[in-house]
């Protein structure tokens, strides 16, 4: 197989796996770089309409970047009951997404103290849902985020607004469960320190009000 060759396969790959994404953020961009590859192995083969056709979506998933990186979002922390019934539905609906960043949670209303929905653009587009353990401390239960719409901006929107709204409730650590390696990582990236190291890490930490 030539170099030539094994650059087709990977930039067919790499649009293949593009298709697969369930963010329109990383579905363009993998896509953005998958037309690039394409472009280099038109050249390389000196095939014009290979080159022509991945300009063209080069230019569609750039304009598509631009649009996605300079529009405006309209964000929003609505409190809503614990015993909402919309927010019963909601985790049936979701419980399988759910179950892949969070396979521990349970939701008992009676142990609940902050209950948010993420809206964004008016859309509910997450949940937020704290409760006390036996120490006293605020512990997240669940930050999570539905699918298309994981691209941060929510979760940096959540806490720059928690920042503002827990220290004056007395809350200036907020802690929270690790959840799947995934959101483990979504979480460090919001601030959070883990406690301990390996397989003893059992919550991390943020102090807020220091965004």
């Amino acid at each position: 197989m030539t170099p030539v060759e094994i650059l087709g396969y990977i930039a067919s790959a790499v649009v293949a796996v593009s298709l697969t994404q369930a963010s329109v953020l990383r579905l363009r961009l993998l896509n953005l770089a998958g037309a690039v590859l394409f472009t280099v192995y038109g050249v390389l083969l000196a095939q014009p309409p290979l080159i022509g056709v991945n300009i063209l979506i080069i230019g569609i998933n750039l304009y598509y970047l631009w649009q996605m990186f300079n529009q405006k979002t309209y964000f929003r922390l609505l409190e809503v009951d614990r015993n909402s019934s919309y927010l019963r539905q909601f985790f049936e609906f979701h419980q399988k997404d759910m179950a892949k960043f969070f396979p521990q949670f349970e939701y008992h209303a009676d142990r609940a103290k902050m209950v948010y929905l993420i809206l964004r653009d008016m859309l509910p587009v997450g949940v937020f849902i704290t409760e006390q353990d036996a120490a006293g401390r605020a512990v997240v239960r669940l930050d999570y985020v539905i699918a298309g719409y994981r691209d941060l901006k929510a979760g940096q929107f959540l806490y720059q607004e928690l920042d503002q709204r827990l220290p004056a409730q007395g809350v200036t650590t907020l802690y929270s469960v690790p959840g799947s390696e995934h959101h483990s990582n979504y979480l460090k990236r919001m601030g959070f320190i883990p406690q301990g190291e390996g397989e003893r890490i059992k919550l991390y930490a943020r102090e807020m009000g220091n965004p």
